[in-house]
């Protein structure tokens, strides 16, 4: 299953971490964009089928029109840094990166200005 590409949607790939801290971002994230029922929220590899010392990106797509505020006023706690990539339309990666930007501690590491999307490179810190 798929999710329909839509101006409001925005790509999230996670790499350098474990699954456990993908999903302590992803969960955050759910929290933040809620899905409709049976919408597909995450496609996880466990590298399986890939070479040992490859890594390993967790993606998930976010729909932002389904955008609620954080009930939740503390960061997250992360066990390490993970480097985060946002690609979709200007407005729905800025909402993204805000929500990440509330939820842990974050850092901009680029962004890449397009016709019709943005792609910002974050790196989201542990507490501490």
């Amino acid at each position: 299953m798929t999710i329909p590409e839509s101006a409001d949607h925005v790509s999230v790939h996670l790499t350098d971490c474990g699954r456990e801290t993908a999903d302590a971002v992803i969960a955050a994230l759910d929290a933040a964009f809620p899905t409709a029922p049976g919408t597909l929220v995450a496609e996880r590899s466990e590298g399986r089928g890939t070479a040992p010392g490859k890594p390993v990106v967790w993606c998930t797509v976010v729909d932002t029109r389904a955008r609620r505020p954080r009930t939740d006023p503390g960061p997250v706690p992360l066990d390490a840094p993970v480097t985060v990539d946002l690609f979709g339309a200007a407005q729905p990666v800025r909402q993204v990166q805000d929500e990440l930007a509330g939820a842990f501690g974050v850092e901009e590491h680029g962004t890449v200005p397009g016709e019709h999307e943005l792609e910002v490179r974050l790196v989201l810190k542990p507490a501490g």
